[in-house]
C-alpha cells in the first residue's frame, strides 16, 4: 500500500477525508495524492439560459473560474495544514509518508476514475446531503478505476484498526476486495468473517476464505447464518454495531440497467447508512 488517491471537489467536505488519508499514509509509509477537480467554466454556459450577450457570458465564465481557483486554493491550504500536522513531507525523496497536490479542470468523470487506476487505493467521503459531490466521486471510482475504494463517513478513520469485518458471499467482487484489503487485515487486531444466507455451491465458502487468510497468518473468526432471511445490508450493520467493528470489507455489487451500473441493494444500503469506513472493490 504505497499510493493513495484522494479526489476532492468544492462539493465535498475535505477535512475528514484528508485526515483519514494522512492517517493511512502514516500506517503504510504511503504517498497521498491530493487531486482537486475544478469545474470548467465553459461547461456552465449551457445552463446560463438564453438572452445573455457574449460579454455577459464572458463575465460569468470569468467569475466562475475565479471562484473555482479560490476553492482549489482553500482546499490546498487545508490539505497542506493537515499534512504538516501529521508531519507528512512533500519531498518525494523523504523517508516515510509523503504527499503530492494537483489541480485539474473538468468534470469528475473526466479525471477521478482514470487517475485512480495507478493508485493502490482511493479514498472518498460517504455520500450525504452535505456531500453533494461524493456520490459521483464514489461511483466513478468504483466503476471506472478497477481499484479498491475506501469510503469514509464523517466520523473518519480511527487511529487503530481493532476489528475488521469481511462480509462474504463468495463472489468475485468480494474476493478482489479481500485481496486488496490484505494490508489492512494484517494490521487489524481482530478479523471476523460474516456470511448471511447461503453461498452458491459453486462459489468459495466462508470456510475457504478463512483458510486463505490463515495462509497469511490471519486467524479470523467465522459467523455463519445460512438460513438468514432478513435484509442482508441491515444484518451486516447490526452485526458490526454489536461487535464494535472499525471497518467493513465487501464487494461492490451492481445491477446492469440501460447500460448504466447501478449499486445493488446491499452495497447501496451500506453506502448510505454505514457509520464506519467501508472498503470496497468492484
Amino acid at each position: 500500500m504505497k499510493s493513495i488517491l484522494l479526489p476532492l471537489t468544492a462539493k465535498v467536505r475535505e477535512d475528514v477525508v484528508i485526515e483519514a488519508a494522512a492517517r493511512i499514509a502514516l500506517w503504510f509509509d504511503a504517498t497521498v495524492n491530493g487531486l482537486f477537480v475544478r469545474a470548467d467554466p465553459r461547461m456552465s454556459i449551457s445552463f446560463m439560459g438564453e438572452g445573455l450577450t457574449a460579454d455577459m457570458i464572458q463575465d460569468l465564465c470569468e467569475a466562475t473560474e475565479s471562484e473555482g481557483i479560490a476553492q482549489a486554493l482553500r482546499c490546498e491550504k487545508t490539505f497542506n495544514q493537515i499534512m504538516a500536522k501529521a508531519e507528512i513531507d512533500f519531498n518525494p525523496d523523504s523517508d516515510g509518508a509523503t504527499a503530492r497536490w494537483r489541480v485539474v479542470v473538468g468534470e469528475i468523470t473526466d479525471h477521478v476514475g482514470r487517475k485512480a487506476r495507478t493508485a493502490d487505493l482511493a479514498i472518498c467521503p460517504q455520500p450525504s446531503a452535505n456531500q453533494i459531490g461524493a456520490e459521483e466521486i464514489l461511483n466513478d471510482l468504483i466503476y471506472r478505476s478497477g481499484r479498491p475504494v475506501l469510503m469514509v463517513p464523517e466520523t473518519s478513520v480511527k487511529n487503530t484498526l481493532s476489528h475488521i469485518v469481511i462480509a462474504w458471499n463468495g463472489r468475485a467482487e468480494g474476493a478482489r476486495a479481500v485481496g486488496a484489503a490484505l494490508p489492512f487485515l494484517l494490521r487489524a487486531k481482530k478479523v471476523s468473517l460474516l456470511q448471511l444466507g447461503p453461498v452458491h455451491e459453486d462459489r468459495p465458502s466462508v470456510e475457504d476464505l478463512s483458510d486463505y487468510l490463515s495462509d497469511y497468518g490471519i486467524e479470523a473468526s467465522v459467523s455463519l447464518e445460512r438460513d438468514y432471511g432478513g435484509a442482508v445490508g441491515v444484518g451486516i450493520l447490526d452485526y458490526c454495531k454489536k461487535e464494535q467493528a472499525d471497518m467493513i470489507v465487501i464487494g461492490a455489487y451492481s445491477h446492469n440497467r440501460w447500460r448504466e451500473m447501478i449499486l445493488g441493494g446491499v452495497t447501496k444500503h451500506l453506502v448510505h447508512n454505514c457509520p464506519i469506513p467501508v472498503f470496497m472493490s468492484h
